[in-house]
């Protein structure tokens, strides 16, 4: 568990056009994303350090933390994958901002009681894809360090514009590739042939995907580190 002092990744989303939905698909839509969170805190044992909270006052926000940082980017993926094959039309999309950094108090019931660096850094991504001109953006990592955003931006634009076209037969493939099962044994949880797994997954880009999903990775490994490096070069002598 994370504690005061720690660094930890705050991840905090909002919901594409959630006005579009009637009001009894916004009812479904809770439950829907809520269903998708308690599938991923299983599916991620231990990574989860403070479960989803929601400001639907704040465009449909939600927020949670993670304390194993290097699972951030897998957790985020495979919880969009999940939501967007909960049976809603058009499927739930989020944007998600990943900010790495210190937490600076201890745990609470909701995020949004807590406080930190890491939540400064989520904020800020979200803010900036709300802002930005260009590519159409669903994710952003945001750790202060520059070595760090950098590349790890140019990646998360190309891995946005894959996911964006992602259709739900693809999500339900992806969701159990992410979790590390054969064509084989997911072909069986859908009930299709294994090469129709493989046809969906080739559709949807998915071993480029995992090129950048693993870049990613090692970069959240990295920014521990890195961050402590900061701080030292930045305290005063």
């Amino acid at each position: 568990m994370a504690k005061p002092g720690r660094v930890v990744a705050v991840v905090t989303a909002d919901i594409i056009n959630s006005s579009r939905y009637s009001r009894e698909d916004r009812r479904k839509l809770d439950r829907v994303l809520r269903q998708a969170f308690a599938d991923t805190e299983r599916r991620f044992p231990k990574a989860i350090h403070t479960t989803l909270a929601f400001r639907i006052t704040a465009g449909d926000e939600f927020q949670c933390v993670i304390a194993d940082i290097a699972q951030a980017f897998a957790i985020v993926t495979y919880l969009r994958a999940t939501a967007a094959t909960g049976g809603l039309r058009p499927p739930l999309r989020f944007r998600a901002s990943i900010g790495i950094g210190e937490m600076s108090t201890p745990k609470r019931v909701s995020s949004y009681e807590e406080d930190g660096p890491a939540f400064l850094n989520s904020r800020q991504g979200l803010d900036d894809m709300a802002k930005g001109r260009g590519p159409v953006r669903w994710t952003k990592l945001v750790t202060g360090a520059r070595e760090l955003d950098e590349p790890a931006d140019a990646v998360l634009c190309l891995a946005d514009y894959m996911q964006q076209a992602w259709t739900v037969p693809q999500c339900e493939a992806i969701r159990w590739s992410l979790l590390g099962l054969t064509r084989e044994e997911i072909g069986k949880r859908l009930r299709v042939a294994h090469q129709n797994v493989t046809k969906r997954l080739r559709a949807a880009g998915w071993p480029n995907f995992e090129v950048g999903a693993t870049f990613v990775r090692r970069t959240l490994e990295r920014a521990p580190d890195t961050l402590k490096g900061v701080q030292a070069t930045d305290a005063p002598r």
